[in-house]
């Protein structure tokens, strides 16, 4: 799966009536000035660590007046003393739409500490759990002595105005059969203001990211750097018979029901998981649809 990281060490010198946000992922990237009494109007909501939580805007959202903002508010408080959180969000498409998320991180004391741009978040087509998505996975490494940071989920006027490219079933039958794709217009999701979106939050203990608050000894400044991360690891056991008993199932019924694009999928996850019989399965199944 690709995802990029962004990793800053940032000091923090802002006032507390007011401030802007200026810590962002690029300079395309321009994250909303929120004074002090917004942000004391919002309602928190406290979500644990090492969970994964559901969410659909139009209900769990807020409202915050912001031209920078086109969308209810997500807020959430995530615990800061357990080590480097994760953060792994989803923001499903359905019915060809999708919610381009934005990420505000705020430190402990509310000021500005990362910025992340709906372009971390990138279609990933639809898998054995999950439907098609944006997605973006995010690592905070914590300062010493904080108890909570929080963020603020939303999408923009300029996200509005962009849509995403799907992967069709044409071009996934294409994909899976190592055949070259047709050149036909992808079918295309429009963003929306609405929309689900998951959010999976787990701690370790590294600091391969970015940090979030700062101790009053600090004087490191702060140097954005963004890497991506698109090494697939391989599989190296097979799968059990009924676990590859199993899959070769799904694969059948996917095709049954004229959904490629999971067929497709599936063959490449249990290929991952160390299938050998996963594409011919596939292949054998399409063939009588020729």
């Amino acid at each position: 799966m690709k995802y990029t990281t962004l990793a800053f060490l940032i000091p923090f010198t802002l006032g507390s009536l007011a401030f802007p946000v200026s810590a962002t992922e690029d300079n395309a990237s321009v994250a909303p000035i929120i004074t002090a009494t917004q942000l004391q109007a919002i309602h928190w909501q406290t979500l644990p660590a090492n969970q994964n939580t559901e969410f659909d805007m139009d209900i769990a959202g807020q409202t915050m007046a912001l031209n920078q903002i086109s969308s209810k508010v997500l807020a959430l408080q995530l615990p800061a003393d357990r080590g480097t959180l994760t953060l792994r969000l989803r923001s499903l498409i359905d019915n060809k739409q999708v919610f381009a998320p934005n990420i505000l991180v705020l430190d402990q004391q509310h000021q500005p500490a990362a910025f992340y741009s709906s372009n971390q978040f990138s279609y990933q087509p639809a898998s054995l759990f999950t439907s098609d998505r944006l997605e973006g996975t995010i690592k905070l490494a914590l300062a010493p002595g904080q108890k909570n940071i929080y963020l603020l989920i939303y999408t923009t006027p300029q996200d509005l105005s962009k849509t995403t490219s799907l992967e069709g079933a044409a071009k996934a039958y294409a994909k899976a059969t190592g055949n070259q794709p047709p050149n036909i217009p992808d079918p295309i999701a429009q963003h929306s203001t609405q929309g689900k979106l998951s959010l999976q939050v787990t701690t370790e203990r590294n600091n391969d990211v970015v940090t979030i608050g700062s101790n009053p000894s600090d004087t490191a400044v702060s140097v954005p750097v963004a890497t991506t991360n698109s090494s697939v690891p391989s599989a190296t056991t097979a799968l059990l018979p009924e676990t590859e008993a199993y899959f070769n199932q799904q694969i059948k019924q996917a095709v049954n029901k004229g959904d490629m694009n999971q067929a497709m999928t599936l063959v490449e996850e249990a290929e991952h998981l160390g299938s050998k019989s996963a594409r011919s399965t596939f292949v054998n199944s399409i063939q009588p649809r020729t």
